[in-house]
């Protein structure tokens, strides 16, 4: 399989003077060149090939190596190889690739620890609020109506075991489509408490969004169903779902079956009628219902 990367070919490609000779000579000497091209870059060689490699692994005819040869395309190497005409100078070499791709891998290891000390702080400073908010709930009552008496808006409302009310979602929501262990979730969960409390009106807010979540994933198709920090980011909680109802299939509106005779009677006056003169058509289309019957207008069926 390839590596990821890339080889330098100019746009001027077309209008080199080597390029042209060899769409007279022979075209197909141009598309080995490429060929040899990504192999050198694939390989990280240094725009050198082998004998070897350029007849059994790409396929390139003797006549394709010589033409390239003529025209200074490529260099024989004087060990049953070649060399790419100035391959170094528009292409990277091996050592420049590896270079690259180590301070790759380095910047990438970088960029992950600081992504996980980010979140492990992000969690703690959550972790930290929780427990502020628990020990001012361990506060007497008689300390709570002083603190109510000094502020001029109410306290924040209280906040509930995060962990568990989140097991308890996680149970109702589609296993793909929950993301509310990871600690960006939990903090929007948090922050968007105060909200959820206000919905809720005077019901217990974590009843109040389990019934909102099972109700919302019960109406939703489960390729539809939003991450669940999209369902709590969008305030989806604030909706009323509803399971849509089956739809009532109609009654199919059946066409009274005609008998055998009259189907009979039908298909004989329809032939009878290709064979009748312009004269019997008008006499028999005169006759009316009779005629249609068989027995006006002169026309004859036979049942």
């Amino acid at each position: 399989m390839a590596r990821k990367g890339y080889i330098q070919l100019v746009n001027g490609f077309y209008m080199n003077r080597k390029v042209r000779k060899l769409r007279h000579t022979c075209p197909s000497a141009i598309g080995a060149f490429t060929m040899m091209l990504t192999f050198c870059g694939d390989n990280l060689s240094d725009g050198h090939i082998s004998e070897d490699d350029a007849l059994y692994v790409l396929d390139i005819t003797d006549s394709e190596l010589e033409a390239l040869c003529n025209v200074g395309m490529i260099e024989p190497d004087g060990n049953n190889g070649y060399y790419i005409h100035d391959y170094l100078i528009h292409n990277r070499s091996r050592e420049q690739v590896q270079k690259k791709r180590e301070s790759n891998a380095e910047n990438y290891r970088k960029n992950k620890n600081e992504v996980k000390t980010s979140d492990s702080d992000d969690f703690q400073t959550a972790e930290s609020r929780l427990n502020r908010d628990k020990h001012q709930n361990t506060r007497t009552p008689e300390h709570q109506n002083e603190l109510s008496k000094d502020n001029s808006t109410p306290p924040t409302p209280s906040k509930p075991d995060f962990a568990g009310l989140l097991d308890s979602l996680e149970r109702i929501y589609p296993t793909n489509r929950f993301d509310g262990k990871t600690s960006q979730a939990r903090m929007q969960l948090e922050i968007e408490w105060p909200k959820i409390v206000k919905a809720a009106g005077e019901a217990d807010p974590c009843e109040f969004l389990e019934a909102k979540t099972r109700a919302y994933v019960g109406a939703t198709e489960e390729r539809f169903v939003k991450t669940f920090s999209r369902f709590i980011g969008g305030e989806l909680y604030a909706h009323n779902w509803e399971k849509p109802k089956p739809e009532t299939p109609r009654a199919r509106q059946v066409q009274p079956v005609k008998s055998r005779s009259q189907q009979n009677l039908e298909a004989n006056m329809a032939k009878t009628w290709q064979y009748m003169t312009e004269e019997e058509r008008a006499r028999y289309s005169q006759g009316g219902f009779n005629a249609q019957q068989g027995r006006g207008g002169g026309v004859v069926v036979a049942d």
